[in-house]
Order: C-alpha cells, then sequence, then structure tokens
C-alpha cells in the first residue's frame, strides 16, 4: 500500500463562510473559528492568509480597539465589522496577504517614540499626561445655536463647518447617529454643513470611526478626522502607510477619553425606558446646561429624560452615570490604553474641567477646552477665530495641565498597572516602543491610589455580574446613589474652584 501524503496540523485560520467573526466567541458555545487546531494538507497554495490569522490573534487577546482602522485601509475590502465593532472577514476570497491590517493595527503596535519625533520633532515623556501643545484655550461657537447644538461649547462643530464654508475641506469623518439603534455612533463622512449638524454631540459607546478611511482614500478631496485617541493613532499609522491618505487628511481632531463603553451598558439602559424606547425617534447624550443630561425625542414631539425619567427635581448628569458605566464596561484594550488627551491629534479637544481662569467665564453655559498641538491645527483654529467663528480665551500652562488631570491620570496609570500586570501573566501586551519597553514605577501615594482606582473597574473583569450592577444603579437606591455623589462632586469642584479664584486674586494665575 503506497504511503498516505504528510497532512501538517497548524494552529491557523480556517477558510470559513464571508460571514466569520474575526473573535472567540464569549458566552457562547461554539468553537473559535480561528484558532483551533486545523488540519491543512501540504500544499503551500492551501495556507490561509497569513495577515488574517495574525489579526485573529489580535483580536482574540483583547488587543483589538475597535478602532476600524484594519477595515479602512483594507483594499480589496475583505473585512466589515460586527455588531460590537469587531472586524470580520466579508469577502475572504479577495485577500491578497498585503498584512496592511496588521500594519495599521494601533492595539498591537504604536510607536510612542516615533509618534512624538514625526509630529513634534522631540521625544515624549511617558509620565506627562497632556502631552505635547503649543497653546491652550477654552473657547464656544459665536453661533448661539451651534453652541447649543454642539458637545459643551460647539468648538469642534462650529470648527468644521468653517472649513467646510472656506473650502479647506470637502469633508469631515465624524460619527453620527445609527438608524436602528440610536444610542450607538456610526461612522460618517459629513460634506454638508446639515450633516456636520446632525452629528453633533458626543457617542459614548464604541465606534468604529475609521472604517471610512476607505472612502477618504477612494475619493478625492481634503479631509478632517474627528476622533478618539486608539482612532488617532490608527489614523497617523494609516498615514505612513498609504500616500492617498496622508496627502488627503488635513485636520485631525481628537477628542479626549477615559475609556470607550460596551454596547451592552447602553442597551440596558435603553431597555429601562420600556415603552419609550419603542417611540423614540432620535437619542441627544448632552442636553442642558453644561455637562447635560441624555434624553430622547419621542413620536410625538416630547422631550424625555433617559435618566430617572420619572422623577422631579434632581436627575443625573451624563458625566455622572458615564463615570459608572466606564467601571463595568470599560473594553478590554481601554485598560491598556494610556492616552487620555489624544496627545498626537493636530487639535485635542474635551470638556473644560478646570477652575474657571476668569471672573467673566461661566463653564455651565458652554465651553469647550482645547489643546493645539500642531502648526496645521493651530492655523485652521486661529483663521477659525479670525473669522468670527469662535471666541476664545487662552489659559495658561499651569492651568492647562490641570485641566482633566484626574481622568488623564488615572487611565495613564491604570494602563501602566495592567501592561505590567498582564507581561508577568504572559498574556499578550500592546507595544508602544518595542519589547522591552520600561514602564514608569508606581510608588507611594501614586500607587495606592492607582490601585483603588483599578479596584473600582473589578466588574470589568467579572462580566456575568455587571448588568445587574448597572440596573442597580438606575434602580431607587442607585438614585439616591447618585444623589449623594452629585453633592461630593459638586463640593469637591467648589472647593478647587475658590481656592484658584482666592489664588487669582492673591499672586494671579499660575
Amino acid at each position: 500500500m503506497s504511503p498516505q501524503p504528510a497532512v501538517h496540523t497548524r494552529s491557523s485560520l480556517r477558510i470559513l463562510p464571508e460571514q466569520a467573526d474575526l473573535r472567540r466567541p464569549r458566552r457562547r458555545s461554539v468553537e473559535n473559528p480561528f484558532l483551533d487546531e486545523m488540519q491543512w494538507p501540504a500544499q503551500p497554495q492551501s495556507d490561509p492568509p497569513r495577515a488574517l490569522r495574525a489579526l485573529s490573534h489580535i483580536v482574540d487577546g483583547g488587543l483589538c480597539h475597535r478602532c476600524g482602522s484594519c477595515v479602512g485601509i483594507c483594499p480589496t475590502g475583505v473585512l466589515a465589522v460586527d455588531a460590537e465593532a469587531f472586524p470580520r472577514i466579508q469577502n475572504l476570497s479577495a485577500c491578497t496577504d498585503c498584512d496592511l491590517c496588521v500594519k495599521v493595527c494601533p492595539g498591537d503596535e504604536f510607536n510612542f517614540e516615533q509618534a512624538n519625533q514625526e509630529r513634534f520633532g522631540k521625544a515624549g515623556n511617558l509620565i506627562e499626561t497632556h502631552g505635547h501643545f503649543t497653546k491652550a484655550v477654552i473657547a464656544y461657537a459665536a453661533d448661539s445655536a451651534q453652541r447649543e447644538r454642539g458637545t459643551s461649547g460647539g468648538l469642534v462643530t462650529a470648527l468644521l463647518l468653517h472649513l467646510l464654508e472656506t473650502k479647506e475641506i470637502d469633508g469631515a469623518l465624524i460619527i453620527g447617529s445609527d438608524e436602528d439603534k440610536l444610542w450607538k455612533g456610526k461612522p460618517v463622512i459629513a460634506r454638508t454643513p446639515a450633516e456636520v449638524l446632525a452629528a453633533s454631540k458626543s457617542k459614548y459607546a464604541i465606534s468604529p470611526t475609521n472604517t471610512l478611511l476607505s472612502e477618504i482614500r477612494n475619493i478625492e478631496g481634503r479631509y478632517a478626522v474627528v476622533g478618539l485617541p486608539c482612532q488617532i493613532h490608527g489614523v497617523i499609522k494609516a498615514m505612513r502607510l498609504d500616500e492617498r491618505l496622508r496627502k488627503r487628511i488635513a485636520l485631525t481632531v481628537g477628542l479626549f477619553c477615559h475609556a470607550a463603553i460596551e454596547h451592552e451598558a447602553f442597551e440596558i439602559i435603553w431597555d429601562s425606558l420600556g415603552d419609550k424606547a419603542k417611540r423614540a425617534v432620535q437619542f441627544t447624550s448632552r442636553i442642558g446646561k453644561h455637562p447635560g443630561a441624555p434624553h430622547i425625542e419621542l413620536d410625538d414631539g416630547t422631550i424625555y429624560p433617559v435618566y430617572f425619567g420619572d422623577r422631579q427635581g434632581y436627575r443625573p448628569s451624563s458625566i455622572e452615570v458615564i463615570n459608572v458605566l466606564y467601571r463595568l464596561y470599560t473594553p478590554d484594550r481601554c485598560l491598556t490604553c494610556f492616552d487620555a488627551l489624544s496627545e498626537f491629534a493636530d487639535i485635542a479637544v474635551g470638556d473644560p474641567w478646570l477652575a474657571p481662569p476668569e471672573d467673566d467665564v461661566e463653564f455651565m453655559e458652554g465651553w469647550t477646552f482645547a489643546l493645539l498641538r500642531t502648526a496645521r491645527g493651530r492655523e485652521f483654529y486661529e483663521k477659525a477665530v479670525a473669522a468670527g467663528k469662535l471666541v476664545d480665551k487662552e489659559v495658561t500652562r499651569g492651568e492647562a495641565l490641570s485641566c482633566n488631570s484626574i481622568m488623564a491620570t488615572e487611565k495613564r496609570w491604570r494602563a501602566f498597572r495592567v501592561i505590567e500586570t498582564q507581561r508577568r501573566q504572559g498574556k499578550p501586551i500592546p507595544h508602544y516602543q518595542d519589547h522591552n519597553l520600561e514602564l514608569p514605577e508606581h510608588s507611594g501615594l501614586q500607587f495606592i491610589e492607582t490601585e483603588l482606582h483599578i479596584l473600582t473597574h473589578i466588574f470589568c473583569f467579572m462580566r456575568a455580574l455587571r448588568g445587574r450592577l448597572l440596573r442597580f444603579f438606575l434602580g431607587p437606591i442607585g438614585y439616591w446613589l447618585f444623589w449623594v455623589n452629585n453633592k461630593r462632586r459638586r463640593f469637591r469642584d467648589w472647593r478647587r474652584d475658590t481656592s484658584y479664584w482666592l489664588r487669582r486674586k492673591t499672586v494671579g494665575r499660575k
């Protein structure tokens, strides 16, 4: 009898139907189609694409940001995203194994030193939470309707509208709202003022913005990209890999980010609205005095609060509830990301969590805090100010470093701690420079604060319990816990503002 041909066993990608998922399904008793031991013939032509095998390990290892960069840069349309924003195979036969989907991935690797040298011409500092910037400002849209419709002061909305009006850009990659799940973000390229305005307000659910890099690559023009820090990382890597993207992306606007939030959290919140969720025609994440609270518009035109709509008087703001959601539904990769303030964007923007720098500044009326990082970002911003589209005040460097410092410090040291723990445990970790990157050591008070902060995220790892805990916070006892926390936050802010007011009056601004 002639010997049977040798059969090689490999841990690799299985050739699947075209709707295949690139991740290990959780809480489902089905096999993982990408990491199972498979029998493959010895012929080289039968090997599955090497790039997709690598990508599947990135996703399965908890390193996927779900930013959409791999989908957006694929030149042949192999990838799409699933309902939770993970990459999935859409057209396996089109894969040319070009490796772009792996090379662009900011979740697996983002060289901190290289990005600082390329963007700012100097080495970065892992300890500094605010990164490089040449000027810091607080500003709002001069148009009162834009100011009210945008997040905080509407700076980003007003800036994009001005850039479209002056033909500086032909479109802006931003996040709009999904037509079916109103709380869910959907990437769009806005080419008209109406499209920019329709996509205003924050979107907190994790969204794959960079999937539409493919449209920027395929359609000529100049574009602005607005995204979270991880998405900006992906854009920077994509611009290195694709000359068309490098030439066409005129401006990056980065958003401050503590973490994105898993979709499950918003599904539970939506369910808590009962029949009103079925009647909702629009969801707005922040309405009212800063920081605002989420509301839905019903089919009869009624505006109804998302949180505790049946209560009179106090209702928790969007930020107060988001701070609970962070501690329950932070995605895996967000726990190892230390960029809170979009350090590599041309302009970085967020809420003005700092003491008012002047007596006539009332943050509850709507202001945006911005760090102007590059010459290009500063040029576009100052043109909008000169055109009367933005009203602004410059803040000192000391004031800028105090803004969002609590959040930025927590995120940075949390990431260092989690990366170091996962490295010791032999788990996959992101590469921010090389495999031997030395992370800053925790010691003293910083160690204690970091450990306590990570402890508040324990339910991110105890996923079977976090849904119950969220429902508890949305119930009667949770309401009073939010009320107590609101008093604590207001006292903390009053103490901060009063202390800085006294300083300004005695020794001047820092």
